[in-house]
């Protein structure tokens, strides 16, 4: 039997009762404390709504237990908010941690849309982009537990596609 070491207890549990790597406990802890802040910078609407997706999870009015919280996803990205966006994802991955990695999967694709949308970036270049960068899903994914971040990387992406855009 292993010695007790104080300093891995208690330990994090990762999915499917695996112990999380130092670094992605690391990552989840700056992502809540740096959210406390984030939150209360918030309209109180803005956070009410988040709240009621999450409550909201499992209604029979959307195909997908988490419809509520990727319909409130598309919202924030329609009304250019970032910040808020990745804030909600937070929110869920503190409070209905088993649906998180679902709910991020659909993100790559709401991104994608506010790209062309909000950015002015076209579908081809678009497209032509995400073939050279490969890696763009999971760059956006990891940037997701950090509003500030995730802006950036956003903001990066759009600037990344109009200049490959504008070389051809």
């Amino acid at each position: 039997m292993a010695a007790f070491d104080r300093n891995r207890w208690p330990p994090s549990v990762g999915i499917g009762g695996r112990f999380a790597p130092d670094s992605a406990r690391r990552a989840k802890a700056k992502a809540l404390a740096g959210l406390d802040e984030g939150i209360k910078s918030m309209p109180p609407e803005t956070l009410h709504r988040i709240a009621e997706a999450i409550a909201s999870q499992g209604s029979a009015a959307y195909t997908t237990p988490s419809g509520p919280v990727l319909d409130l996803l598309t919202k924030l990205a329609e009304e250019d908010d970032l910040a808020s966006f990745s804030r909600a994802f937070i929110l869920l991955a503190r409070a209905a941690p088993a649906r998180a990695a679902f709910v991020a999967g659909a993100v790559p694709a709401k991104i994608s849309n506010f790209l062309i949308k909000h950015r002015g970036v076209k579908a081809t270049a678009l497209i032509k982009w995400t073939e050279s960068n490969p890696d763009w899903t999971e760059e956006l994914k990891n940037a997701l537990r950090d509003p500030d971040l995730f802006v950036r990387v956003v903001e990066d992406f759009a600037s990344a596609i109009k200049q490959g855009a504008a070389a051809h």
